[in-house]
């Protein structure tokens, strides 16, 4: 099995999930490096999420538990 980039960027194959503790700290630290994130730190099923693109173009989905949250 092979992983590529598609060529259209708006279609994935896979991508990666990193938790972090802080997810607003790591975006702007991220973004100050000079990452370029598809969107900003969103509150999605229990988490705060965001999505960048590494250099080869793969999706890297970065998120952080709201452990407040109470699904049901």
């Amino acid at each position: 099995m092979t992983l590529s980039v598609l060529a259209d960027a708006d279609e994935i194959s896979s991508f990666m999930n990193i938790r972090v503790a802080e997810i607003h700290a790591c975006y702007e630290l991220w973004r100050s490096r000079g990452a370029k994130f598809i969107t900003e730190p969103k509150d999605k099923y229990g988490e705060r999420r965001c999505y960048i693109r590494d250099p080869d173009g793969y999706i890297i989905e970065v998120g952080q538990s709201k452990p407040e949250f109470k699904y049901g």
